[in-house]
């Protein structure tokens, strides 16, 4: 089995370097002409092109096996529908589960109707597509196929280590129940990557009908969940936990 650790510690690195020194020098120098302060809403999200940094330089300067084929965009057209409704629909199967078993209550608090918000949330999916590719080049397109060889399940599992705790800087600004909040946030990190997985693989490695599935995946959760009042101490925190894209 040959696995190319040395690859992956590097890319690592680079990833955790690039996005850490922008959030933390965000966080504790307290400069205001630090993008992170200057760019509303959007400051915290330059840091998710680290991991795409972090891959280019690794195919260019040291594993140098280009850029051909990496984005992957000519794929079957259900594979984009897939990434880009699934999201919806199991965000939607989770509200409408608790609504019917009793744990839980959706209350439409906006002043905008709800569909009119759908509406323009499914156009917004697209909107956020460059900072998600900015996250799945360097972790799916990168990382996963050199960790694949250790087994789906293996290789996922450490994937979705390395890509949960990478969000920690951020986190630790946006937590309110820094004790509780961040552990359920990496342990939602760790399991999604596995549908990433899947995807992957049957998507033939494309990075851009991944993008799209991490953009839909968060763009709802982050329109849906907030409105989503559980009954359960555990769902009620994974319904506060900020989505990736504010990473």
């Amino acid at each position: 089995m040959n696995i190319k650790w040395r690859e992956i510690l590097i890319c690592s690195f680079f990833a955790y370097l690039f996005s850490w020194t922008y959030w933390l020098t965000a966080l504790l120098g307290k400069n205001p002409a630090h993008p992170f302060n200057w760019l509303p809403g959007y400051g915290p999200s330059i840091g998710m092109f680290g991991p795409m940094l972090a891959a280019v330089i690794m195919r260019r300067f040291i594993s140098k096996e280009g850029f051909k084929g990496s984005v992957g965009v000519s794929r079957p057209f259900r594979f984009y529908a897939i990434a880009y409704f699934v999201p919806f629909f199991f965000v939607l199967a989770l509200i409408i589960f608790n609504e019917v078993t009793g744990t839980g209550h959706f209350e439409w608090t906006h002043a905008t109707p709800l569909l009119t918000s759908i509406l323009v949330t499914a156009g917004l999916v697209f909107l956020l597509l460059p900072l998600s590719f900015g996250e799945e080049y360097g972790w799916r397109g990168y990382l996963l196929p050199r960790l694949l060889p250790l087994g789906e399940i293996k290789g996922t599992l450490i994937l979705g280590i390395i890509w949960a705790f990478w969000h920690l800087p951020v986190l630790s600004m946006a937590q309110e129940s820094l004790w509780l909040g961040v552990p359920i946030f990496l342990a939602e990190a760790i399991l999604v990557a596995f549908p990433f997985t899947w995807l992957y693989r049957a998507s033939g490695a494309s990075i851009l009908v991944l993008s799209l599935f991490h953009s839909s995946f968060d763009i709802w959760e982050t329109l849906l969940l907030p409105q989503w009042h559980i009954h359960t101490s555990f769902l009620m925190f994974v319904s506060k936990i900020p989505d990736h894209k504010d990473t």
